[in-house]
Formats: structure tokens, sequence, C-alpha cells
């Protein structure tokens, strides 16, 4: 009977490994100082889903706070609610992005893409999420570090819990 238990606690972490997948490759930290301000800008929405790079930016934005980061200037779209559909809000140029966090006087601006915020379809409608992120020295206008990653999670978990877990390995690559 204690045979079955030990088996049982050892095949445990393996079943629930089985319930999601995440790939997270980053450059290396040291290059960002999150000391000085950084404006938190909307990722680019590469997904059917709208508003997913305001989601993505929002989420980050507060995992950052959530982990000490709290010089931070998180852009807010003046278009809201003034759009023919929702989900359809005008999209900024990286150049007028780049603008408006220089007026700040941030010295770094955090982007990014999101490249799936959705669920699966089919009978489990598993969650996934795919995100890319960089941060930019607005000083010399070249990216100081970058981000990739996806996940999947099981089917009763919410998208945005996966798209939160996902984030968070994300920048956990600023912090060494």
């Amino acid at each position: 009977m204690i045979n079955k238990w030990k088996s049982l606690l050892l095949l445990l972490p393996l079943m629930l490994s089985a319930c999601s997948t995440t790939i997270v490759n980053h450059s290396p930290c040291g290059r960002v100082n999150l000391s000085y301000r950084t404006a938190v800008v909307p990722f680019s929405n590469h997904t059917e889903t709208p508003l997913a790079g305001e989601r993505a930016m929002s989420i980050t934005a507060a995992v950052l706070e959530s982990r000490g980061v709290y010089n931070l200037t998180v852009y807010k779209n003046d278009h809201q609610g003034r759009v023919l559909f929702p989900g359809m809000n005008k999209v900024e140029s990286e150049e007028t992005l780049m603008h408006w966090a220089r007026s700040t006087n941030a010295r770094y601006m955090l982007t990014g893409s999101v490249n799936e915020w959705t669920y699966k379809v089919g009978l489990d409608g598993e969650p996934v999420v795919g995100v890319s992120m960089q941060v930019i020295d607005l000083t010399t206008g070249q990216i100081v570090w970058t981000s990739v990653g996806s996940q999947n999670g099981g089917s009763r978990t919410a998208v945005s819990t996966v798209g939160q877990e996902l984030i968070n390995r994300l920048v956990s690559g600023l912090f060494c």
C-alpha cells in the first residue's frame, strides 16, 4: 500500500507538467537598469483577439510593479471608446510610441508583440499564449533586452492566467 502512494507521489509532478507546456528564451540580463524610468507601451497584436496587446501591456506593467519596479509610465490609449467596432483601436507606430516615451523622461521603453492569446478549438479548449518583449534604450534607439515565449494551460485555466504566468517568466530575465 505504501509503495502505491510513493509511486503516485513520484508520478504526480509528471502528470501535472503534462497539463501545460512553456518555452521561454531571453537575452542575458544586466544591460537594463530598472531604477531608471521605463515606459510600458501597448504590444503589437498579431492575433484575432481584440485588445490582446493592451492586455499584455497591462499585465506586464502589473507584474513589474509586483516585483518592485515602481518607476513605470504606462501608455494610455486616447482612442478608447471612439471606434466603430470594439477592439479595433488605432495602433500607434513605434516612432510615435518612442516619442511619447521620451516625452515622459523615460530611459527605456518596454514593448512587444502578442502572437497568440486564445483558446484552442476543440473539446478541451486549452488556453494558449505567445508573447515577445523588447526593451529599447531611448538614448540610443537600440534593443538592449529581448524575450520570447509561449505557454499553454489546462482546459480549466483562464487565458489571462496563462498570460500572466508566461509574462512573469519572460520578465524574470530582467532580474539577475
